[in-house]
Order: structure tokens, then C-alpha cells, then sequence
């Protein structure tokens, strides 16, 4: 469909004009409300996103330092703030709907994620959180553990010490009090949608009456093959057609008031209540999505905006995004015929307002953000397991370092702990083209800091933060034609004729020997990489282990472009803690997998 807009007038109910201007490939309008609508039913929509389970308040690093209007800058963020700015949101509105745009979970504060994300579903179960779309992070474990761990609380796998955590009121983890949709990621087999694809919400018209009020979720389409989401058996619909289907069954069955919460969003300027410059796809998903549909809440690119953006009739209706880690909340108030329950949308009204420090906090969520920090430093000063050595990620002059060849045996065990995984050797990107490196921290066998260490332990924590950055070990096929270009590739040729290098770890069955001496391209002969003692043949395919980050080149590695039947592992995280707990005294290895000729 043709997402440019044409410039146009339209009125409102008391024929006050409000004129499009177009930016861009797509007109915007700011419609004048009626503040005087009493026949009307009041329904208030407040949203948060990507809260990524920061409870406390953030840090400028963080994110909680956000611009206003005129380049006014504001200091926001916290569970126990957002709780307060919500209360008062919500007093005196009996129609109000709290949700969220996805990603409230996987983040990254350790005290979360080392406690399988239980306490973010605590706090947002006490925030009152109501629904949520399926965010890419959503999905950074699988569809069960979704489904049977984070909404209905089964143990998942060892409860108390993976996760059914102690929560802050004395229980095990029971589960969200809130569900999750997703009307555009569906199973590969069968073509299902994974979770429902939307929910419809009643609300209060008054003398008994309750009218409809439907949201259909929506989820960014690259989730199934993402890095850290990466998810074999899924694969993803289009989110336009989706809501355009969705929205035209909703209308048959009587539902007049229809909202789309994507987890897709974009960027459009720094102020956090306005919009210019917009651009990414909600905003064409906005000039094509079906008129029936009266609001569009988006999220995952971690920005603010409050937009009007018209429809593909040329109506207004708002697009909005609430930023990340609690530094926002996205308010929208409709106004329904309390008759057809449709949306009178020339008085729609939309607002984000700044989760800001300058009100009371709430003691409540305070106390489930604080007891969860106090949890964290307990289970990082866990001991875990025990070195005779250091581990370090300084490399020797074939780029091979003790910490790198340590990540590579874990791979190469952890696939080969699944019987659908099974690898024939593994590999880890310890100096990436570009991007992350998965090699975050050394293990030292001198005791560090934590009254909890010792000389030669590994503490929780230590080995948490030392590897890893929440992605899935795949294994995968590459032809032996392909595996050999990626022991070439650890070469790479730089536009000003220098070249990089950027070598990979590979596990303890895999040596080879190198010649710098000839062009890059050249430097290995498939007879000199030995792979459990037998030559690299070039002639048959190979399982191989590694990082979802880097086998779809996240970080610039591009060589294992086209690889096949992809089994997802652990992840990186809990696979390496895994690992430590079933090899718990390690020695580090000889560094003599990679040498020169």
C-alpha cells in the first residue's frame, strides 16, 4: 500500500480545524479536544515499555536523563517513582488499562537476571500490570519457558536454584498475574500463533453497560531469527497484514474500539511528549493500518515520542512510544459513543508524561526493588567452583587467550548436552570485526573483592559477569568449504589496506597451524586443521557451536552467511553456570590450538 499521505483539513466535533502538515513521507495532525464531553464514555490507556527489569532508579549510563520540550532535561526512572506517578494517574478514572509494549524482562541489572527475570514479574504484578505484548526479550529463553515459567510459575528447571525464587513477600515465584499476546509470531509447523493474538477489554459505560474495547498485539518481526531471541521453530507474519485481518474479524463481531501495542516502534526528535523527523516502521505501519484502529502504542527501539499521525483516511490517531527502563508513561484518553462503543476520534488526546523523582516513593515497590538488589548481592557471592589458574582474555600471538578457549569448551559441552544440538567442534569470537564481544570479564584465580572469595573460587557472579551477553549457543551445518572460509576469515582486509585481526576460539578437538607469510584467503591449509585428529575435509558438512550473535553476523563475522538447520542450545548465561557446576575444579588449557607454520 502507498504509505505517503496526502496533505488535507479535517474537522472536529465542533467544526474547529486542525490542519495536516506533511514531514517526510507521512502528513501529521494535532486534533482540538472537546474538554467538555460528558455524554461520552472516558477510557484512559496507560502503557509503559522496555522496562528490561530495572527496578531501581537508573543512571545517566542507564538512561535516566531524558529531554522535554525546549531541550529541558529531566531525571526519571524507578519502580517505586513509576508506582506513584501511576497511582496518581489512575485516581478517578474507574476506565483506566495499564499495559505494556513488551521486553519487561531479559534485561540486564545482574540482581534480574541472574534470578531468571521473577523479580520484574513481582514488581509489575504489584504495579498492577494488566497485559503485554510479546517483546523479541520475551522470548530469550523459549515459548515454554514464557508461557509455563513466567506466566503460570512452574519450576523451570530446578526450582530455588534456577529460579522459583524466594520473592520479597516469602513465596516461591508464582507467575504473572498478567498474560501475554502476539498475533504475528507463529509456530513454523503448524502456523499458530504462539500466544493469543489479542485481547478485549471491558469497560464501565454506566446503568450496568460495559463496551469493548479490543488490543491486538504485535511483535518485531525479526524476533524468530534475532540474536538473542533466536528461536528455530518460530517464525514470523506480517504485523500490517496481521492487524489489518485482526482489525476487520474485530469489527464483524461488534468491537468498535481497537488498539494496536506493537513491539516495533521508531525514532521521531529528543522531545519526549512531541514528534518531528519521524522514521522506522510503526510510522508505515501507521499510514497503512486500517482506520478502524484508533491508537497505535509501539515500543523496542527505545525511544519517546507523542505523535498524531493520520490515518489512511487522513484522520488522526496517536502514535506513541514510552522509551525504556521506567523513564516513561504513555497516556491516552478515549472517548467512546456510549452507544456503538466506537471512538470518537477527534477527541482523542494523548500524553507522556516522565516517570520523574520529585513525588513520594512508593514504599511498596521500593521494598520489592531493594530486597531484590540485597537477593543479587547474595547469589553473586555464591560459590561456584574452583580454578588452579588464571583465566584471562590476553591473547598469545595466534590471538588464543585461556578465557577464550574456556568459552569455546562450553559451547562445544553445552551442544552437545542436547541430542538435537550435537556438535563436531565449537567456536567463539574473542575480537570481533565489530560490535559486542561475548568475552565480558576474567576469572582470576587470586581472591577478589567480596568478603565471599577465596583464592581458586569462582564466585556466581564472577563467572556471570565474565561471559556472555544473553545469547543462545546454535549449532548449525556448514559445508567443510564453509568452515574452512572461516578459519580464512579470521583475516579481515581493511579499506585502507591493512588488515585486522579477528580470531576465533575453538574447542579442545580442533588445532590448525597458519602462514601470515601468504594472502589473506590462503593462510590455512584444510589439511593442517585437525578436527577430533582427522583432517578438515572439504567434501562433507560439520555441526558447529557458536553464538547466535555471531553466526548471524551481529559481529561482522559474515562467512557463516547461509548456514542450515539451526538447534538452539542454552543460553550463553546460564549454559556457562552449567558448566562450571558440572567441571567445578578447571585448570587452564595449553594455548597451543592455533600455531603458526
Amino acid at each position: 500500500m502507498n504509505s505517503r499521505i496526502r496533505r488535507r483539513t479535517f474537522l472536529t466535533a465542533t467544526g474547529a480545524v486542525a490542519t495536516a502538515t506533511a514531514v517526510g513521507d507521512i502528513a501529521y495532525a494535532t486534533p482540538a479536544a472537546l474538554d467538555n464531553a460528558s455524554e461520552y464514555v472516558d477510557v484512559q490507556l496507560l502503557n509503559i515499555t522496555d522496562l528490561h527489569g530495572y527496578l531501581q532508579p537508573t543512571t545517566p549510563s542507564q538512561g535516566s536523563v531524558i529531554t522535554g520540550a525546549g531541550g529541558v532535561q529531566v531525571t526519571v526512572g524507578g519502580v517505586g517513582y513509576l508506582a506513584t506517578h501511576l497511582k496518581r494517574l489512575r485516581e478517578g478514572r474507574p476506565n483506566s488499562i495499564f499495559f505494556s509494549s513488551g521486553d519487561n524482562f531479559s534485561g540486564w541489572p545482574f540482581e534480574v537476571d541472574a534470578h531468571a527475570n521473577e523479580p520484574t514479574v513481582e514488581a509489575l504484578n504489584a504495579l498492577g500490570l494488566q497485559f503485554s505484548t510479546v517483546g523479541n526479550h520475551e522470548l530469550d529463553q523459549s515459548v515454554e519457558f514464557l508461557i509455563d515459567h513466567m506466566e503460570r510459575g512452574k519450576p523451570y528447571p530446578v526450582s530455588g536454584r534456577d529460579d522459583n525464587f524466594v520473592d520479597s513477600t516469602g513465596h516461591r515465584f508464582r507467575g504473572a498475574n498478567f498474560r501475554f499476546y502476539t498475533a504475528n509470531i507463529v509456530h513454523a509447523d503448524s502456523g499458530r500463533t504462539i500466544l493469543p493474538p489479542y485481547n478485549i477489554e471491558w469497560v464501565d459505560a454506566g446503568l450496568g453497560r460495559k463496551l469493548p474495547i479490543a488490543f491486538i498485539h504485535l511483535t518485531v518481526v525479526d524476533t524468530p531469527t534475532g540474536s538473542t531471541s533466536y528461536q528455530p521453530g518460530l517464525r514470523a507474519l506480517s504485523d500490517l497484514e496481521q492487524a489489518n485481518k485482526l482489525a476487520a474479524q474485530l469489527k464483524k463481531r461488534g468491537v468498535n474500539a481497537i488498539v494496536i501495542n506493537i513491539h516495533d516502534g521508531g525514532v521521531a526528535g529528543n522531545d519526549y511528549n512531541a514528534g518531528t523527523n519521524p522514521s522506522g516502521p510503526v510510522f508505515q505501519l501507521a499510514a497503512n493500518a486500517s482506520p478502524d484502529i484508533a491508537a497505535i502504542v509501539t515500543g523496542h527501539w527505545h525511544c519517546r515520542f507523542n505523535m498524531m499521525v493520520p490515518d489512511p483516511n487522513g484522520v488522526p490517531r496517536p502514535v506513541v512510544e514510552a522509551g525504556n527502563h521506567g523513564s516513561l508513561i504513555s497516556e491516552i484518553n478515549l472517548k467512546l459513543d456510549p452507544r456503538t462503543g466506537a471512538v470518537i476520534r477527534e477527541l482523542t488526546t494523548s500524553t507522556n508524561h516522565a516517570n520523574t523523582r520529585d513525588v513520594p516513593i512508593d514504599p511498596e515497590l521500593q521494598y520489592i526493588a531493594d530486597y531484590w538488589s540485597a537477593q543479587g548481592k547474595k547469589r553473586y557471592a555464591t560459590p561456584l567452583a574452583r580454578i588452579t589458574g588464571d583465566f584471562t582474555r590476553t591473547p598469545n600471538a595466534s590471538g588464543e587467550s585461556t578465557m577464550g578457549n574456556l568459552a569455546a569448551d562450553f559451547a562445544y559441552w553445552d551442544a552437545n548436552q542436547h541430542p538435537d544440538g550435537q556438535a563436531d567442534l565449537a567456536l567463539i569470537s574473542v575480537k570481533p570485526v565489530s560490535g559486542s564481544n561475548a568475552l565480558t570479564g576474567d576469572l582470576r584465580y587470586a581472591k577478589g573483592t567480596d568478603p565471599a572469595d577465596s583464592d581458586g573460587t569462582v564466585l556466581f557472579g564472577e563467572a556471570w559477569n565474565a561471559f556472555g551477553y544473553g545469547n543462545p549457543v546454535l549449532t548449525v551445518t556448514l559445508p567443510g568449504t564453509q568452515l574452512h572460509a572461516a578459519f580464512e576469515a579470521q583475516w579481515v582486509p581493511q579499506a585502507d589496506g591493512t588488515e585486522k585481526f579477528a580470531p576465533f576460539a575453538f574447542s579442545h578437538n580442533v588445532s590448525y597451524r597458519y602462514d601470515t607469510s601468504k594472502p589473506v584467503g590462503q593462510r590455512v591449509d584444510p589439511a593442517a586443521v585437525l578436527i577430533d585428529g582427522k583432517p578438515l575435509d572439504l567434501n562433507r558438512d560439520y555441526r558447529v557451536a557458536a553464538l547466535a550473535y555471531t553466526l548471524i553476523g551481529g559481529d561482522g563475522t559474515k562467512v557463516f552467511t547461509g548456514f542450515t538447520n539451526p538447534v538452539r542450545n542454552d543460553r550463553d548465561h546460564e549454559g556457562f553456570i552449567a558448566y562450571l557446576r558440572a567441571n567445578p575444579v578447571l585448570t587452564p588449557a595449553p594455548l597451543d590450538r592455533a600455531q603458526p607454520v
